[in-house]
């Protein structure tokens, strides 16, 4: 506020113009490289899954939540589901259904690793790879933390792409 103090009105309306045009312009590059890197991190999430079906499905049935047709439906559908979202995210297209869908995934995600600790179960992430490495004693603090923030990334995106969209209209 120093740069302010002992000028005149004028030239501190200019000042304060110049600032707000600058968090605007950094507003958005942030708003471009978060939807960015989260396209490539959903794209890089199902890789994994498309090329290896089968192995994804062990991987959904070791969560132990769903019928046996639901493990095999999900294992089919998420990874296209993730890809999807990935490509349009970073071609900046549909970017409000996709950080919808995707801030979604992620608290689904999230729930599903809070409701197997409270049962007692240890599972196998699946997140990048079919491996059904089990951790010891639940260490699945990383795991959440990082779906938490990836989580964030798609609500910052969906929250600054719905203001957008609605100060152009």
């Amino acid at each position: 506020m120093s740069e302010i103090s002992g000028k005149q009105p004028k030239q501190i309306f200019t000042v304060l113009i110049i600032r707000k045009e600058f968090a605007v312009v950094n507003k958005e590059k942030i708003y471009i490289v978060l939807r960015i890197v989260l396209g490539i991190i959903f794209l890089w999430a199902s890789w994994d899954k498309i090329l290896d079906p089968k192995g994804f499905v062990k991987v959904v049935d070791n969560y132990a939540m769903l019928p046996p047709f639901g493990v095999k439906l999900v294992a089919l559908i998420l990874p296209w589901v993730e890809i999807i979202c990935g490509i349009f995210l970073i071609s900046g297209r549909y970017v409000i259904g996709s950080a919808f869908i995707a801030s979604a995934l992620m608290l689904i995600f999230i729930s599903a690793f809070f409701i197997n600790i409270y049962r007692g179960i240890d599972v196998s992430c699946g997140c990048f790879s079919n491996t059904l490495e089990v951790k010891e004693n639940g260490g699945y603090f990383y795991e959440i933390m990082r779906d938490f923030l990836f989580m964030g990334m798609g609500l910052w995106i969906l929250s600054y792409k719905i203001k957008t969209v609605n100060e152009q209209s």
